[in-house]
């Protein structure tokens, strides 16, 4: 895909170098060029979120949008995710609350033997190891099948170099922090105030009613569609604890 740019100018410039066309010729040959090039860009979006639903075991363009939140155009190719490790050193009261709730043991309710009753009252098998099943794993880890997101391991020693990124993770609500992970890094050395809307500019996600929607939703087999998700009461129990962000303007 990265090739077919520079390829398609390559040609344009030969075209016109050969043939000695007038300027009017080339204004067309320019037009045509910018035309070819915004329709490659206009392929690779789709693309990104064609490959998003796929991963994701969504059937539409737009849920597949909305899960990758504001990355299509942007975080997928210049974000990668790092991992709640990399969060943990300076949010360390949240990462420990987060970790004993559901959405850090979110993977381990996938794997044979584990919730088994809820998984036989939604009609699932409580002897198959979800673990595997990339549709149902996408909503279990941090970002799935992205750069520097989880990969399912095939052995043991896979395994150990996912295992940072299992459960549903800060970056999952928070979006790929190889970013804004320096800017909150420089921030606490330097002890400096800071606006928000700086860590947005470098990749961070607004974590907010739909965000939490990529996966609570009907596609969620466990997920009653005549019970829509209550956000305001969800987001009133927490995901983890909160504390004052005492830099933050």
């Amino acid at each position: 895909m990265d090739q077919a740019v520079p390829a398609l100018a390559q040609s344009t410039q030969r075209r016109g170098s050969c043939c000695n066309r007038s300027e009017g010729t080339n204004m067309k040959a320019r037009n045509t060029f910018l035309i070819g090039t915004l329709s490659v860009a206009v392929f690779y979006v789709v693309w990104q979120v064609d490959r998003s639903s796929a991963q994701a075991g969504v059937n539409s363009l737009a849920e597949a949008a909305v899960m990758t939140g504001a990355a299509v155009l942007g975080q997928t190719a210049d974000y990668e995710y790092i991992g709640s490790n990399k969060c943990k050193k300076c949010h360390l009261p949240q990462h420990k609350d987060w970790e004993k709730k559901a959405h850090g043991t979110a993977l381990e309710t996938l794997k044979p033997g584990n919730k088994t009753e809820a998984k036989t009252k939604h009609k699932l098998d409580p002897a198959k190891d979800y673990a595997k099943d990339a549709a149902c794993v996408v909503c279990h880890v941090v970002g799935l099948g992205k750069p520097g997101g989880y990969q399912i391991p095939a052995d043991e020693e896979a395994a150990k170099k996912v295992k940072r990124l299992e459960g549903v993770g800060c970056e999952m609500c928070h979006g790929p922090a190889s970013k804004y992970n320096d800017i909150h890094e420089e921030i606490m050395k330097s002890k400096r105030m800071y606006k928000v809307e700086e860590l947005y500019a470098a990749g961070m996600l607004k974590a907010d009613k739909a965000v939490c929607l990529t996966c609570h939703n009907e596609k969620s087999p466990t997920v009653d569609a005549s019970v829509p998700f209550d956000y305001e009461k969800m987001n009133e129990k927490g995901v983890h604890a909160h504390t004052p962000l005492k830099q933050r303007e």
